[in-house]
């Protein structure tokens, strides 16, 4: 399992524009590697700022040293709440072609079919983050 493996969502962060790391579109374009081992292009948005698109996934992720980690996937509707939930730093947006990217159609199946507590509208209570909840404050006294 790499650094940027998610726990949650079968997609893997696949890095930016290639040439373009230090210019503007490098920073406006991510590519995630889907569960057959494709690649596919979203385009980068603040959490505020990210468009609901009709017939889009959106990818909420946390930023790392190592590269983004994918939060949550479902229909760039509902991305904006999902990214205040779950503290995603971004939003990614795929706006599907005439290619329909199967395995990310089958993410935006999947939380459309009901899966996702979201969709449904009820407001799930969610885990509180592995690290926090392994790790219990240190009580050190001075020996």
């Amino acid at each position: 399992m790499n650094a940027t493996d998610s726990l949650l969502v079968p997609l893997v962060d696949a890095g930016g524009l290639n040439g373009l790391k230090h210019a503007a579109l490098g920073a406006r374009y991510r590519f995630w590697r889907d569960e057959d081992g494709l690649r596919h292009v979203f385009s980068v948005y603040r959490p505020d700022a990210a468009p609901d698109y009709p017939d889009a996934l959106a990818v909420v992720s946390r930023r790392t040293p190592a590269g983004s980690i994918a939060m949550w996937a479902g229909p760039a509707s509902h991305a904006r709440t999902a990214a205040l939930r779950m503290r995603g730093d971004e939003i990614h947006i795929h706006v599907f072609g005439e290619e329909n990217a199967p395995a990310l159609r089958r993410l935006m199946d999947r939380s459309l079919m009901g899966r996702n507590p979201m969709e449904r509208g009820e407001v799930p209570a969610l885990p509180r983050p592995a690290v926090q909840a392994l790790c219990l404050p240190a009580r050190r006294h001075a020996a």
